[in-house]
């Protein structure tokens, strides 16, 4: 069964597994609006952002049907026996990354924090590279599981990024709470408190998807153990 990982699917197999590539596809598209909410804030179009949601909103919810479709399929029959409990398991962390980044822009639609005190957060240097590190985290995933698909071993570096991209995210978080605790007292407690609430939700972007590369590492290791 997991030889066939190595692209030798059956015919229902393989419509499967193009599927989850077509949602991690989804994902990726889902998280790039974290560029958009930061573009419209530094250039002061905060009406944007409510917009920007509106379209994640309607994405993640696309990717959410998606992910019920390949779960079902998933759990249909004999095929993928050895590791269905893998993919239902990485299909769930995927699922994760486009429910994180929703969170974290609805986080600022619903508790609004002052202006001033966004484009001061967005503004840090650290800021744009955080956002970076989450699309760059979703989009080495995806390329990674396009590889996988086809050759597991040559997937494994790939997968190693994804950790290195989330272990870069998490200095770069700790640099942008302390720049925005150093400066806190220009701004309301409630603000700062709701500003590091959607940072924090942020971070589990990366932590998404390096626990969705966690499964492929397993999966890769049970084929070659």
């Amino acid at each position: 069964m997991l030889n066939r990982l190595s692209g030798l699917f059956y015919r229902r197999e393989r419509k499967v597994v193009d599927s989850i590539e077509e949602y991690i596809r989804k994902i990726v598209e889902t998280v790039k609006y974290l560029m958009d909410i930061s573009n419209s804030i530094k250039k002061g179009r905060l009406g944007d952002i409510v917009k920007i949601y509106n379209n994640i909103d309607t994405l993640e919810t696309e990717a959410d049907s998606m992910r019920r479709v390949i779960s079902e399929e998933l759990c249909k029959g004999t095929y993928f026996a050895h590791i269905r409990e893998d993919l239902l398991n990485l299909v769930e962390e995927i699922d994760n990354i486009a429910d994180y980044t929703k969170d974290s822009v609805k986080q600022l639609v619903i508790t609004t924090p002052s202006w001033d005190l966004l484009y001061f957060t967005f503004s840090i240097p650290e800021m744009d590279k955080y956002i970076q590190s989450c699309i760059k985290a979703s989009e080495k995933l995806l390329e990674s599981f396009r590889i996988f698909k086809e050759n597991m071993e040559k997937a494994k570096p790939i997968l190693q990024e994804i950790e290195d991209i989330e272990e870069e995210a998490d200095e770069l978080k700790t640099l942008i709470i302390k720049s925005i605790f150093r400066e806190a007292d220009r701004f309301k407690v409630l603000d700062v408190i709701q500003v590091k609430e959607m940072i924090d939700i942020m971070d589990n972007i990366c932590d998404s998807a390096e626990d969705a590369s966690d499964v492929l590492f397993q999966i890769i290791a049970q084929r070659y153990g």
